[in-house]
C-alpha cells in the first residue's frame, strides 16, 4: 500500500534553517525600508508639500469664499471702509486683511522634526511595504497548503490595490472637504483658525488609514463567502443594518461634527458592500459541468 503523500516534504526545514531564513528575510526588509527612508528624508521638503496639500486646498477655498463674501458686504454697505476686510483701499486688490494661513504651525521646537520623521516613515511603509510583505509571504508560504498559497496569490494584490485606492480617495476628497467644513464652523471674524503640524498629521493619517482599511470590505466579504462561513443571501438581507453601521463607523472615525465628511466615508463603504455582494453571488453560482457526450448541462 502506497504511503500518503506528505504535503510539506519539499519544504521541511530544521529549526536552524528556519531561523536563518527568517534572518535573511528580516535583513532584506529592514534594508529596503532604510533605503526608502533615506530617500524620503532627503526629499522631506517636497514630501511635506504633498502631504500639506489637503490643508492648502481647504484654505484656498475658504479664503476665496471670504473675498466674495466681503465684496458683497462692501457693495451692500458702501460706508464700510474697504480696509476693514482687505489690506488696502484699492478695489483691484483681493488681499484679505486677516486670511487663514495656509502654512502649518509648529507649537514646539521639535514639531517640524517629528512631522518630517512621520512623513518619511509613512512613505517608507507605503513604498517598501509590498516588498516587506512579499518577504514575509516567502517565509510563511512553506508552511501552507497549495490551495492556501493560491488563495493568498489571488486576494493579496486586490487587497493592496483597494487599500491604496482608499488612501488616495481620502487624501483627495475626504480630508480637504472635512477640513473645509471644520474650519468654517464659526465665522473667521470670531475664530482665527490655525492648524498645528502634529494635529494635522494625526487627522490626515487617521482618516487615510481608516479609509484604506474600510476599502478591504469586499475582500473580507468574498473571503467569508468563499469559505462557506456567510452566504451571499445574508449580505443582501442585512443591507439596511450595514448602512446604519457604516454611518456609525464614519461618525466615530471622522474627528469633526460635520456631516459632509461622514457622508463621504459612508458612501464608498456602502458601494463597496454592494460590490462585495455582487461578487459573492457570482462566485457562489453553480458551475455547469459537461455531460458525457461533451455538451454542457
Amino acid at each position: 500500500m502506497a504511503e500518503p503523500e506528505n504535503t510539506f516534504q519539499e519544504t521541511r526545514m530544521t529549526l536552524g534553517e528556519h531561523l536563518e531564513e527568517l534572518r535573511k528575510r528580516l535583513f532584506r526588509s529592514v534594508l529596503a525600508i532604510a533605503i526608502v527612508f533615506g530617500f524620503a528624508w532627503w526629499f522631506k521638503e517636497d514630501l511635506a508639500q504633498r502631504v500639506m496639500w489637503p490643508w492648502r486646498d481647504a484654505v484656498a477655498r475658504i479664503n476665496q469664499e471670504l473675498v466674495v463674501r466681503f465684496e458683497d458686504e462692501l457693495k451692500a454697505h458702501p460706508e464700510i471702509p474697504r480696509s476693514t476686510y482687505f489690506r488696502t483701499e484699492d478695489v483691484s486688490s483681493k488681499d484679505l486683511r486677516d486670511p487663514i494661513d495656509a502654512r502649518l504651525t509648529a507649537f514646539s521646537i521639535g514639531d517640524s522634526f517629528f512631522f518630517s520623521l512621520n512623513i518619511s516613515l509613512y512613505f517608507s511603509a507605503i513604498i517598501a511595504g509590498p516588498f516587506v510583505l512579499w518577504q514575509l509571504w516567502q517565509f510563511i508560504a512553506a508552511g501552507l497548503y497549495p490551495h492556501e498559497r493560491r488563495m493568498v496569490h489571488v486576494y493579496f494584490p486586490f487587497s493592496l490595490m483597494l487599500f491604496l485606492a482608499g488612501v488616495a480617495f481620502c487624501y483627495l476628497w475626504v480630508v480637504p472637504t472635512g477640513m473645509y467644513f471644520l474650519a468654517i464652523t464659526l465665522p473667521t471674524e470670531q475664530v482665527h483658525t490655525v492648524m498645528g503640524l502634529e494635529k494635522y498629521f494625526d487627522f490626515l493619517s487617521t482618516l487615510c488609514l481608516a479609509m484604506g482599511a474600510m476599502f478591504q470590505l469586499p475582500i473580507i466579504m468574498i473571503f467569508l463567502s468563499s469559505m462557506g462561513l456567510i452566504e451571499p443571501q445574508t449580505y443582501s438581507k442585512y443591507r439596511g443594518h450595514f448602512l446604519v453601521i457604516a454611518l456609525i463607523i464614519a461618525a466615530i472615525v471622522t474627528p469633526g461634527p460635520d456631516w459632509i465628511s461622514q457622508v463621504l466615508m459612508t458612501i464608498p463603504m456602502y458601494v463597496l458592500y454592494e460590490v462585495g455582494i455582487l461578487i459573492a453571488y457570482w462566485r457562489a453560482r453553480p458551475r455547469r459541468k459537461p455531460k458525457s457526450d461533451g455538451t454542457i448541462s
